[in-house]
């Protein structure tokens, strides 16, 4: 006479310390289980990675979230088998929550694949040379898309867990319908948080700004740091972060100095008096910037714009292939002029005409 599987389970949770004893071992095995088969996992990508840095980055993303599905998948099926009798209201709140930690390893699995995957299409778009403002645009919408999957995939996920539920099923299944999903759209468009969240999207794809794109926003002058769903960070030129609601790039003017090229053109003012010679000051002009290696030599220039109240305002302009080598070129632009005249032209600096008219005594 033969003994079946499901005799045998049945034997073992008739007695409790059997069934308690078989739950432990059947718990110890599959946690082994798992070590094993993520040993294994990573042993044959370390191997592989020599051929390819996918599998390095593979051998890194993906071992917890394996451990974790074998685990819970193995826990559920020796839950259900070996739970003794005279616990069974226990056994089954376990083994809802064991249907419920798979759903969210599940979840996590297809979320971990996802990103893996747009993270290797940003990397490979790091990697090719080219121009560098389409790759920048190109940089800041994989970053969107990314966030947005992740979100799209917790919500779908929890989704997934209300329709295990009896009372939240139907709030479950309307989160998988795309009418249920345009309605909450619909419900909380004109809430801060959707609005943001809209916002950020409209800026990761309409191409009005993108990562590394130096703006001017709130009379600050900075370097667009990161652009999240809701909210963007602004490095200001002395190292504080100006963050600022995705809203605000919609609805509020701002100056982006690089959104279609990284070249940007400064100018420098200096005033002087109205005997300057404009010819020389133009000349040490053209001469200082030949040795300014942050100027990138495109353009430059030197004009009077002004000349009221015995004050020549001289204007220099010149360029730079980004905002910072721009500040740079200013500043030493500006150095040097007013040495060029403080030093070799001092009867030229700005000064103060006062006319006294002599009265003679009778």
């Amino acid at each position: 006479m033969s003994i079946t599987p499901a005799d045998l389970a049945e034997q073992i949770t008739e007695s409790p310390w059997t069934a308690w004893g078989a739950l432990i071992i059947s718990a110890a095995a599959t946690v082994a289980i798992a070590l094993i088969v993520v040993w294994v996992f990573k042993l044959v990508t370390s191997r592989l990675s020599r051929r390819g840095k996918v599998f390095a980055e593979m051998n890194t993303r993906f071992p917890n979230v394996i451990f974790w599905l074998v685990a819970v998948v193995g826990w559920k099926a020796t839950a259900t088998a070996f739970f003794p009798d005279d616990a069974s209201s226990l056994g089954d709140a376990i083994d809802y929550a064991l249907t419920l930690a798979i759903i969210a390893v599940l979840g996590w699995l297809v979320g971990t694949i996802i990103v893996f995957l747009i993270d290797g299409a940003r990397r490979r778009q790091d990697g090719t040379s080219g121009d560098p403002f389409t790759a920048r645009r190109r940089t800041t919408q994989l970053r969107m898309i990314r966030r947005l999957i992740v979100a799209v995939v917790v919500v779908l996920t929890a989704a997934a867990m209300l329709l295990t539920i009896p009372g939240a099923r139907t709030f479950g299944a309307s989160l998988f319908a795309s009418a249920g999903i345009a309605s909450i759209v619909a419900g909380l468009a004109a809430q801060s948080t959707l609005g943001n969240l809209i916002a950020g999207i409209q800026l990761a794809f309409s191409n009005a700004l993108k990562v590394g794109d130096t703006v001017e926003v709130d009379d600050e002058y900075g370097t667009v740091e990161e652009i999240t769903l809701t909210y963007v960070v602004v490095q200001i030129w002395d190292d504080r972060r100006h963050v600022l609601p995705s809203t605000y790039f919609t609805t509020t003017p701002y100056t982006n100095w690089t959104r279609n090229q990284t070249q940007v053109t400064g100018t420098v003012y200096v005033e002087a008096d109205y005997t300057v010679d404009v010819a020389a000051v133009r000349s040490e002009l053209e001469r200082m910037l030949d040795a300014i290696p942050e100027w990138d030599r495109r353009s430059w220039g030197l004009v009077v714009t002004d000349a009221t109240g015995g004050i020549a305002q001289l204007r220099a302009s010149v360029t730079a292939a980004d905002a910072d080598l721009l500040w740079a070129v200013r500043c030493k632009v500006r150095e040097g002029l007013m040495a060029f005249i403080a030093n070799e032209r001092p009867r030229e600096m700005l000064r103060s005409r006062v006319e006294v008219d002599r009265i003679d005594a009778e």
